[in-house]
Parts: C-alpha cells; structure tokens; sequence
C-alpha cells in the first residue's frame, strides 16, 4: 500500500529545549523523507527562552539550509504560538508535536500516515495510552481532556495530545483567535464545525529527557479553566442552533437534583430508609421527568410514543440506574469510612452526583441520542 504523502509539513515549538532541538529536527528529516517527497520543516522559536534553544535552532539551518526559522522570542500567547506554525506551513498536509521530545515520531508517526490512508481522514490525532507525567499533572490532564471533550462536544478523546496530522486544506478553512492553551479544543472544535472527518490512534508519552514544563499542572489547569470559558462563549456564537446540549443537560440535571436532593432528606429525616437505600429511592421519579425533558429540550428528538422512543427510554434508564448504583455505592463508602450523619451523606451524595452528570451526559449523547447530535 501507497504510503507517501503528496507533500508534508512538519513543525516543532521550541522554549527552553535546547537538549532536544537537534534530534527533533534530524528525526523530521530524516522520516519526513520517508512518507513524502516535497517535505518542508518549520521550528519555532516559541518564546524567550533561557537557555541556548534559539541558537540550537540557528546551528540546525546550517546543517539543513531549508529549514525554516520561525522567531517569536517575544510570544505572550504561551502555546497559542502554534497558529504560527500554520499560517508559515505550505504544503498540503501538516503535522506537528512538541519539541521537548515527550512524544516519539520515530515509533508513532508511522501510525498516523497508515490510519490517513486507511480511512481518508482529514485530521488524525495521537491520544495517549499512558503519561510520562507525575500523579498530579496525570490526574489533572485526565480530568481535563474529559471535561473538554464533554462541555464542547469534540470528536477526539485526548484534546491536549499534540501529536497531530493534518489536511491543510481544512486548516485554511478556519480562523485561530485564542491568545493561550485554549487554541487545542478551539482547533480541534473549529475543524470539525468545518466539516472534517476525524480518526484516532494510540501513542505513547515520555517523561521529559531535558528541562521542565514552562506550566506548573495549576497554572496550566488554571489557563485552560479560563481560556476555554471565554471560548466556550465565542463558540456559542459560531455553531448552529446556538450553545450546546450541555447546558440544557445541565439545567434539567440541576431541576433533577433539587428534587432528588429534596426526597433524598425527607426519607433520611422521616423515615427509617439507610441512606444508600434512599439514593436509589429517591432517584426513580427524576428518571421519569428527566427522559421527557432531555427527550424534548436537549436532544429534541421528534419520535412519538412508539417502539424506538420506548427503546430510548429503556437505555435511558438503564444508563440512569447504573449512574444511580455507583452514586449509591460511594454513599455507602463515605457514610462507612466517615460517619452515617447527615453531613457525611450530603457530601458523598455530591461527589456521586458529580461522577453521575459525567457518565450520563457521555451515555446519552454518544449513544442514546447520537443521531439526533
């Protein structure tokens, strides 16, 4: 099988990797070459960096007089710098990665070319098997990429995996505007609005071999948190029907809660019900009302009563009930762990209404009402 590009961009963001300058832009090379015959390599120099990373870059021209420089010692945007590497890309297809190395071309580029030709698609994105991070950047990273796929409704799973390749013909369609680490869901969010098809493989993820991230994990958490509100609020504007289901979602979610929140404390108070046995008690009513709002509001589907919306109902509640039964479960381990007061229960009912919102927003609009997405 043809596996060669017609033409191909790669380009790197350097700051503060001067360790890693000089075995990026060899490996860009050296397979770059492999899949295509009219290959074009950007590095940029992504800020002002303190160590020798920009003379690095200047030394690799020598040795590669084609290589292109990309100076912007004087970034205030942090990892929005990367639009610069599109606007400066000429060829038809584009990839990029970080160039701190956490990401091996030499084992995983081959996959992106392979999964393209396989399926014809316009953007093919890396998503990590695992991280070379600690526990906390893990934790958060994870947390994050779920959130963002969820609050603007990506077609990709890892939105922060930067190992990408892509049909420029598609990026010429869209318009980058954000100034931080909002311009990842903004990218992958503007390109699907424009029509392009997406596909997803496995790569892997290296703890650093040179230097630190430019980002602690909270001041990182902290941009995005912000970034992508303010983005939330432009998208909102740009896709058709006006904001997400998510916010329906979440409306009739909070209507839910209040009113299983509400039966939830009348059987602890009245009754002699364990509160894990409320949980699930005071959930079957909200089932009901919950499935007619969704069914209606967030999803609008125009099916009558017939077969396929009992159908739907069934998976609803199903889904439900399972989301009602780990709820209950970590109920039971806090009241266990931490007392059976009525503190203890509101405050381990609160984390597992937080797990529930996650697994049935995913549930319903990948599934249940997929088609109607």
């Amino acid at each position: 099988m043809n596996t060669k590009l017609s033409s191909l961009t790669i380009f790197f963001p350097f700051y503060n990797d001067s360790g890693t300058v000089e075995e990026s832009i060899d490996l860009a090379y050296k397979i770059g070459r492999e899949y295509t015959d009219d290959l074009e390599v950007i590095a940029i120099h992504g800020g002002p960096s303190k160590d020798d990373t920009f003379d690095k870059i200047k030394e690799m021209q020598k040795k590669y007089p084609k290589l292109v420089i990309v100076d912007k010692t004087d970034n205030t945007e942090g990892y929005a710098v990367i639009k610069n590497g599109f606007n400066a890309a000429t060829k038809d297809w584009v990839f990029y990665t970080d160039g701190d190395r956490q990401y091996h071309m030499e084992n995983d580029f081959q996959k992106l070319v392979k999964a393209q030709f396989k399926t014809d698609a316009d953007i093919v994105n890396g998503y990590k098997k695992e991280r070379g991070d600690n526990v906390v950047r893990l934790f958060l990273g994870n947390a994050y990429a779920t959130i963002s796929s969820l609050l603007f409704e990506l077609p990709i799973r890892d939105t922060d995996c930067d190992f990408r390749l892509m049909r420029m013909s598609k990026m010429k369609k869209i318009t980058l505007e954000s100034h931080d680490a909002s311009i990842l869901p903004e990218l992958i969010k503007k390109l699907q609005i424009a029509g392009a098809k997406f596909t997803e493989v496995p790569v892997s993820h290296f703890e650093r071999v040179y230097g630190k991230s430019n980002y602690t994990a909270f001041s990182l958490l902290k941009e995005k948190v912000l970034g992508d509100f303010k983005l939330y609020m432009k998208m909102r504007k740009i896709k058709k029907g006006g904001g997400y289901r998510i916010i329906s979602f979440g409306m009739i979610g909070v209507v839910s809660v209040v009113l299983q929140t509400v039966s939830f404390n009348f059987l602890l108070l009245f009754s002699a019900i364990q509160p894990a046995a409320a949980t699930v008690l005071s959930d079957q009513l909200v089932i009901v009302i919950s499935f007619i709002l969704n069914n209606s509001l967030t999803f609008r589907n125009k099916l009558a009563l017939q077969a396929s919306l009992l159908k739907k109902f069934v998976q609803f509640y199903i889904t439900v009930i399972v989301s009602t039964l780990v709820q209950a479960l970590i109920v039971y381990i806090g009241t266990s762990m931490f007392g059976n007061n009525i503190i203890v229960s509101n405050v381990s009912f609160v984390i597992g209404l937080g797990i529930g919102f996650l697994w049935n927003y995913t549930i319903q609009s990948r599934i249940i009402w997929k088609k109607q997405g």
